[in-house]
């Protein structure tokens, strides 16, 4: 056979010869295909001649080309990566040649590859991102078919926005900023997690984890309020999953990264301080931007005190320490929220055949949604009428309690009634000062919360059900001590009506719900910031302060025109700003003023 001439600068006794040659001769130049010219021993030596570095920038050097095909060396030093990416109609096979690549890819976890490593990726469905992680150079040989169009790596110059959290939030802001369709615009996504999209909220794979919002309601684009529920394929009432929805993020971040010209970059780290020209990260790396989101969504709160160190007390956000629950003898689920639910749901189907306690200081329980075939829509409340609300919290609660009485007379569901007031929640809970609002957060907070954060009907039937059956107590009141036995944890209960009571479980589970005070989430971004004097801490204890737009607000009192905050971390200065409906408008709004 003869060697074309754009092979002749390959050594002849090169593996790379043997690599051209399989490419050349495939028929169908697939994935498969690509890997498996890449398969045969491809040491450094081999490489040599195309191993050349950039300081800012991975370099892609080509190796050979034909039009069906091209294969080229990656060359990367530590630190640097691609961004975000599709291959368009190419496929794609690369090799790890040496050190070891770490790569992103939506819809599934990290991946760490040594070397020898070899990945072939699908034409079309795929986006990833690929890097060094690692304090060595790294070497990649890539083969693709047909050749990409590009020849260099995306250029990092542009205007920069910096995203503290890749969970639903921090993806929801991304979306509508890659949406906005500029060119120059590079975009950082900063998150500890391994798995982009997910959070904490959504990062769970059983199927028992549920919504507690209709998927009518779940869309990542308040314009299209179907999206959702048309993308699953589902009635708009149902309650799915909750590792569905974040599949259904992952699926519109990839579309979106497709689609547009910007350039998005997943950061792994912990940011621990921000500032107007970006961010740190723990390890010591700066991110330099023009402004810097705090979508950090929620955090679990610290253990309580009363409670050991032991592997029997598991969190509800452990989805592999609820799956090695025990299934018989008792268990104390502490907390009688949306999550100790679903703890009582994965219990069941598991086969669990103990007791069950759930025990909160009030022990109220979710209030149920509407069924979906209850119709009907919230009757809205006038901007004006809202405006005239009380500013003071007991007239407050007695304006909305005769908002709802009104409403319910008039034969409409008393869902509908707060469901017309979640427009202005955030502007009367701004309304308050803010001994007022601190007075909410301590005494009024719990018992809205069940109005507001309802359970779906079956999730609610499913408790009644075990109660009746005398397989699960739901009690209040607290943890007053607890001791871990060789067989089991003997928990002292102080009762909310008065006196104690001692029981035996084989297990606990906390439910307590996400950190309300920074101080319960040891969380040392936001205390940095108050400690450097750019943002000012809520009295109520919340966090800090925000203004209507998401700007932090500093302690003078001013907004900040480059840090901004998104989602739970507005929760000081608007409440309620932690579900996805409420997440996304704030996230479409802010992309519009980030990138005109």
């Amino acid at each position: 056979m003869t060697i074309p001439r754009a092979w002749e600068h390959i050594p002849e006794r090169s593996v790379l010869r043997e690599v051209v040659r399989t490419l050349d001769e495939a028929g169908d130049l697939g994935p498969p295909a690509l890997a498996s010219a890449l398969r045969r021993p491809i040491a450094m030596d081999d490489v040599a001649p195309w191993i050349q570095f950039d300081p800012h920038n991975y370099r892609r050097n080509l190796v050979a080309r034909t039009d069906r095909w091209e294969l080229r060396l990656h060359c990367w030093r530590p630190g640097q990566t691609t961004t975000l990416h599709g291959h368009g109609a190419s496929a794609c096979a690369f090799r790890v040649i040496r050190g070891s690549a770490f790569e992103t890819r939506i819809g599934a976890r990290d991946a760490v590859l040594p070397p020898g490593s070899l990945v072939d990726e699908s034409a079309g469905g795929l986006v990833h991102q690929v890097g060094n992680a690692a304090n060595d150079a790294l070497l990649t040989l890539h083969a693709y078919a047909p050749p990409l169009p590009i020849d260099a790596p995306s250029a990092r110059a542009g205007r920069s926005v910096v995203i503290v959290g890749g969970g639903a939030s921090g993806i929801a802001v991304a979306v509508h900023l890659l949406a906005r369709n500029s060119p120059d615009l590079r975009v950082y996504v900063v998150e500890r997690g391994p798995w982009i999209g997910r959070g904490v909220a959504y990062g769970v794979e059983s199927g028992v984890f549920r919504l507690n919002v209709p998927a009518g309601k779940m869309s990542l684009d308040p314009r299209r309020p179907g999206d959702f529920a048309e993308w699953a394929g589902a009635d708009p009432g149902e309650f799915l999953g909750r590792a569905a929805y974040g599949s259904y993020l992952e699926a519109r971040l990839a579309d979106a990264v497709r689609a547009s010209p910007a350039k998005v970059r997943i950061v792994r780290g912990d940011v621990v301080a921000a500032d107007h020209e970006g961010v740190l990260l723990a390890d010591g790396r700066r991110i330099d931007a023009e402004a810097v989101v705090l979508a950090t969504g929620i955090a679990p709160r610290v253990a309580p005190s009363e409670l050991p160190v032991d592997s029997r007390v598991v969190d509800a956000w452990d989805e592999c320490a609820l799956a090695a629950l025990p299934r018989e003898g008792a268990i104390l689920v502490l907390g009688a929220g949306l999550s100790a639910l679903d703890v009582v749901a994965l219990c069941e189907a598991q086969g669990h055949r103990g007791s069950l306690t759930i025990l909160s200081r009030r022990g109220l329980l979710p209030r149920p949604h509407l069924s979906p075939s209850s119709g009907g829509a919230p009757t809205g409340v006038p901007p004006a009428t809202a405006a005239a609300a009380p500013r003071a919290l007991r007239p407050l609660i007695r304006w909305v309690r005769d908002h709802v009485l009104e409403q319910t007379r008039a034969g409409r569901p008393w869902q509908h009634a707060l469901d017309a007031l979640r427009p202005h929640t955030a502007s009367l809970y701004r309304g308050l000062p803010a001994a007022e609002r601190a007075r909410f957060v301590r005494s009024v907070r719990p018992y809205w919360e069940v109005l507001r954060h309802r359970a779906p009907p079956e999730s609610l039937d499913r408790i009644a059900r075990l109660r009746s059956h005398g397989s699960l107590e739901v009690v209040a009141g607290r943890v007053a001590r607890c001791t871990s036995r060789g067989e089991g944890l003997d928990v002292e209960i102080a009762l909310a009506g008065g006196g104690f009571r001692t029981s035996r479980y084989d297990a606990i589970v906390r439910c307590i719900g996400p950190a309300l005070d920074p101080s319960e989430a040891q969380t040392p971004l936001v205390r940095a910031l108050v400690e450097s004097g750019l943002a000012k801490p809520d009295a109520a204890g919340l966090g800090i302060e925000t203004d209507e737009e998401g700007r932090v607000v500093t302690p003078s009192g001013r907004p900040s025109e480059r840090l901004y905050a998104l989602g739970a971390v507005r929760r000081a200065s608007s409440w309620e700003v932690t579900a996805m409906p409420d997440i996304t408008g704030q996230a479409l709004a802010l992309a519009a003023h980030l990138v005109p």
